[in-house]
């Protein structure tokens, strides 16, 4: 299986930049393979009056969200960095955002990180749990 396209979940933990080690590990020999970031800012269920209330944390959380993307590319090497696109992304659930994400667009491969929860809490919370049960396609963890 050639592999063209992987998604890359990215947040602020050790897990993501993991993930993201990973992931350029693969892209690195490979100069046909394309590496897509993904950030999710996770927003609450709101009515409209408490959404108005919302905006200006959600606007500091997007701006976060994207600090951290700019972040994570720039810590690839020039060649990877530039085959690879981030993309912003807001939703209730990360996990529900990333495997739609994967439904839209043709990638190959998702990668993603854990951050190490066990036991009952691994499998009730985990985003990378979530995904490797909610998607087809391959689903490298990076522990």
């Amino acid at each position: 299986m050639k592999i063209n396209k992987v998604l890359v979940a990215v947040d602020e933990s050790e897990g993501a930049r993991r993930a993201l080690e990973l992931a350029e590990a693969l892209a690195a020999p490979d100069p046909d393979m394309h590496l897509d970031l993904v950030y999710v800012v996770p927003i609450p269920l709101l009515d409209e009056s408490q959404t108005a209330s919302f905006k200006d944390i959600l606007d500091m959380m997007i701006s976060d969200g994207e600090d951290v993307l700019t972040k994570m590319e720039e810590s690839l090497g020039e060649d990877v960095a530039a085959r690879t696109e981030t993309l912003l992304m807001t939703g209730v659930n990360p996990a529900t955002e990333i495997i739609k994400l994967t439904e839209q667009r043709d990638y190959d491969m998702v990668v993603i990180g854990n951050r190490g929860l066990v036991g009952l809490k691994e499998y009730m919370g985990s985003v990378s749990h979530k995904v490797l049960n909610g998607t087809s396609l391959p689903v490298l963890i990076a522990r």
